[in-house]
């Protein structure tokens, strides 16, 4: 039984160096934000038909990930939601009562991509107005 583990676990990790997890990516630091949705069809910022997995963001954030994390209710991170693709801008929520949205592009906001306002219900019921991201600078 010993050797059959043993086996077992050399091929693992020998499929494992095969596929070596990518070090080029950096990552922001995990911080707390506002997230917001919209389920308007149409074509985003960056050319790609709306689809869930989008999230829209600052420009400089287009064609990398966001990967979201739920907040529990003392405040600590929660269960991992998933990665959404930053291919959409947006203004977002006024934030300095000038009465023009700017959250978005002031980094205090995102904007993820739903298929239905029933979606949208959905997502905010589950995890609130805000999360916690991490931006992932993406290669490709």
């Amino acid at each position: 039984m010993k050797k059959a583990t043993i086996a077992a676990m050399t091929a693992m990790m020998a499929m494992l160096s095969l596929n070596p997890i990518r070090t080029s990516a950096t990552a922001s630091e995990l911080k707390k934000i506002r997230c917001t949705c919209y389920c308007e069809d149409g074509i985003t910022y960056s050319g790609h038909k709306t689809h869930m997995g989008v999230i829209a963001g600052r420009r400089e954030d287009i064609g990398d990930v966001a990967a979201l994390y739920a907040i529990n209710s003392d405040g600590s991170l929660g269960d991992f939601i998933g990665y959404f693709d930053f291919y959409d801008i947006g203004a977002g929520i006024d934030t300095d009562g000038d009465g023009i949205g700017d959250s978005i592009t002031k980094g205090k906001s995102v904007d993820v991509f739903r298929n239905n306002l029933t979606d949208v219900k959905e997502f905010i019921k589950a995890y609130g107005d805000y999360v916690y991201i991490k931006i992932i600078e993406a290669e490709g």
